[in-house]
């Protein structure tokens, strides 16, 4: 956070941040924190411009500098504490219309590279939680694709959609439900944070957060942490296995303020089971919470961040079998030829068998009378009194071709890919800005992109 101008950045996985060069900041400090972590002051001017800075934080100490809890609440138990921090929810957060502009980004990656990076700033009319995000409205301030990284069309595998609720079922994880009826990569996101819309259903297995999260959990002891000097409760949690069924693990953990039970940060993650690999992460979610001065020190959206895995096809891939060319050969003395061109060579031990085809014309099914591979190639011979000029009405359908090295016909390979939509605030104000203030200060806002050295080195920062 920037101390005097109070505009917030918020790193990446790798720990990676980028501030604005602006004459404004200059004279400010940058405040850095981590939950478990000491906050770390620096000045402004002394970030180096010209290379990639690192920066250390301190663990936080045992004991809290400021923060005293009463015994009693310490000895609640995590269900007890949950509950009552969910029961909060109504009224430790803004109830009143506030409006914060954001940094928003959606990408793919793969491995560690990021793929299809589009970027953009956001203003949100939020009207508080009195009512659901779906009432907010939305503003594009600023959008790019970003053209340091890669762009490459992906052709997601089919899912069916259920079209009672719109919701799709997804098959990577068993019987999971997700709310895609909305219009957009950004709507979808909002849709899917479990404390802003606690009271209607956001994503499985959380579902309905007020209402199915703790009975669809196991939750450990409080454990305390601290976020500089202020004491939260990490409590981690599992799925139960009567809910999630034994394909996927489900884990993650929640941080509760325990002297106003606040929830500042919600970490959810789901994995299967790989057949000698161990755990492969499906889906990673976190939301944070933080207090916010221009809200009246309630508790307000920081960040919010959805990965999930995808099984994709690679849009401009030309490498996978399929059919070049179809056409008959009446010229020769042999029989009616429909010949079949292939982009590789045919496995001739399958194509060769008559049983793998159905040939049609109109309703009628058509006898082979020979078949011949050579290489690329397959030729069908027809006797002439089974075509009867009516050859440019055949149909064929063939299920079980392949080339030689084992692909199969029209069968694209697929890979495996995390599709992430991030969202970043970074600054909160009570009034509505009209349009005239907004354009004076849309310079201040910038786009927090991935730094293109973690790109050109595999060294990470610190």
């Amino acid at each position: 956070m920037l101390k005097n101008n109070r505009l917030n950045v918020y790193s990446n996985t790798e720990g990676d941040f980028r501030l604005l060069r602006n004459s404004a900041f200059q004279s400010d400090s940058v405040i850095i924190t981590r939950i478990g972590f000491m906050k770390y002051l620096m000045a402004f001017k002394d970030f180096n411009e010209s290379e990639t800075n690192k920066i250390y934080l301190a663990r936080a100490p045992n004991e809290p500098e400021e923060v005293k809890v009463a015994d009693q609440d310490k000895k609640l138990n995590a269900v007890a504490i949950i509950r009552k921090a969910i029961s909060n929810i109504r009224v430790g957060y803004y109830s009143k219309p506030v409006n914060y502009i954001s940094y928003y980004r959606d990408f793919q990656k793969s491995d560690t590279s990021y793929l299809n990076l589009n970027e953009a700033i956001i203003e949100t009319f939020d009207n508080g939680f009195a009512s659901g995000s779906v009432s907010n409205l939305n503003r594009l301030l600023d959008f790019r694709k970003n053209m340091d990284f890669p762009r490459i069309k992906f052709t997601p595998e089919p899912r069916s959609i259920d079209s009672i609720d719109l919701h799709f079922k997804d098959k990577l994880i068993t019987e999971a439900v997700w709310n895609y009826q909305y219009p957009s990569e950004f709507s979808a996101l909002m849709a899917l944070d479990p404390i802003r819309n606690f009271n209607t259903r956001s994503f499985s297995f959380i579902e309905t957060f007020s209402e199915n999260f703790i009975d669809n959990h196991n939750f450990s002891p409080p454990a305390e942490v601290y976020n500089d000097n202020v004491l939260l409760l990490k409590i981690t949690f599992n799925a139960k296995t009567r809910v999630i069924g034994d394909s996927v693990l489900v884990s993650g953990a929640i941080y509760i303020r325990p002297a106003d039970y606040s929830i500042h940060k919600l970490e959810y993650s789901c994995y299967s089971y790989a057949k000698g690999k161990g755990l492969k992460k499906l889906l990673n979610f976190d939301v944070g919470y933080g207090y916010d001065a221009t809200a009246d020190s309630l508790m307000c959206l920081k960040f919010i961040s959805l990965g999930k895995l995808f099984n994709v096809i690679d849009a401009d891939d030309k490498s996978y079998f399929r059919l070049l060319n179809i056409g008959w050969d009446f010229t020769s003395n042999l029989n009616p030829t429909l010949a079949l061109s292939f982009n590789n060579k045919v496995d001739a031990d399958i194509a060769s068998q008559k049983k793998n085809y159905i040939i049609k014309i109109g309703n009628n099914l058509i006898k082979i009378n020979n078949i011949q591979v050579t290489g690329e190639n397959i030729y069908i011979r027809f006797k002439n009194e089974d075509i009867k000029g009516l050859a440019d009405s055949c149909e064929v359908y063939t299920q079980v071709l392949k080339d030689i090295n084992g692909n199969r016909l029209d069968k694209r390979n697929s890979m495996e890919i995390y599709q992430y939509r991030e969202l970043f605030v970074q600054e909160v104000n009570n009034a509505v800005l009209q349009d005239s203030s907004l354009v004076k200060r849309k310079e201040k806002y910038w786009m927090n992109s991935p730094d293109t050295y973690l790109k050109r080195s595999s060294e990470k920062p610190e």
